[in-house]
């Protein structure tokens, strides 16, 4: 197993110009490092907004892979105006992250999207991860890589040829409704809703979301 920090995330450097942060460019790195390192197809698994990535890089290089695991993931946003919305609303996110990136990091963690009867508090060594990201990379990468600013794929996911796995926490309403969609377009997917968790499914029931995924992989790697 690879676990790869995304531009500007973890030990990776980010960039100046947020645009560097977009689809085209990190599906680019993408396929940079997965063709040196590899001599084969790999099962791709992403979370949320590496969830968000790893479709979009699965639609453009299906041949790369055995495989994609999407962790909460979506498609992108569909209606125009409400995508202008939500760009709107990452420029904000984006300049509180450069005034006050603690501030800002306890409303983010305070969100309902965080929230469940069943969401465990986060990690130590997640909070500490978090606190220690550089705050110039977050903003950038909020803006060239929101929601809002990413392609919407649903028109794409019917022509998806990557066996697929989506999984979603069961308390997680609105991205379940989401997955439920993309199991409806995808051909070959399988949707596994986890009991007891909320958006983060690997933090709330590790347990179960080992389980999960590691039939897929054995299958299709």
């Amino acid at each position: 197993m690879i676990a790869l920090d995304l531009l500007g995330h973890g030990s990776s450097e980010g960039a100046e110009m947020h645009y560097r942060f977009s689809t085209n460019e990190q599906v680019a790195d993408l396929r940079t490092f997965i063709e040196r390192m590899n001599d084969g197809p790999v099962i791709l698994m992403g979370y949320s907004m590496g969830a968000r990535l790893a479709l979009s890089f699965a639609r453009k290089y299906p041949q790369l892979l055995s495989g994609l695991i999407l962790e909460s993931g979506s498609f992108g946003i569909e209606d125009p105006t409400e995508a202008q919305t939500r760009q709107s609303l990452d420029g904000h996110r984006a300049d509180e992250i450069q005034a006050n990136f603690n501030d800002f990091l306890t409303r983010w963690n305070a969100m309902p999207l965080f929230q469940s009867l069943h969401s465990k508090d986060l990690p130590s060594e997640y909070a500490s991860i978090q606190k220690f990201q550089d705050p110039f990379w977050m903003a950038n990468s909020l803006l060239g890589f929101g929601s809002g600013t990413m392609p919407c794929l649903h028109n794409e996911l019917a022509k998806l040829e990557v066996p697929t796995q989506l999984l979603v926490g069961g308390d997680d309403t609105k991205f379940l409704a989401i997955n439920q969609r993309m199991h409806q377009q995808i051909p070959n997917s399988y949707l596994n809703v986890i009991r007891k968790s909320g958006h983060r499914v690997h933090i709330d029931a590790p347990e179960q979301w080992l389980e999960t995924i590691k039939p897929f992989i054995q299958h299709y790697l």
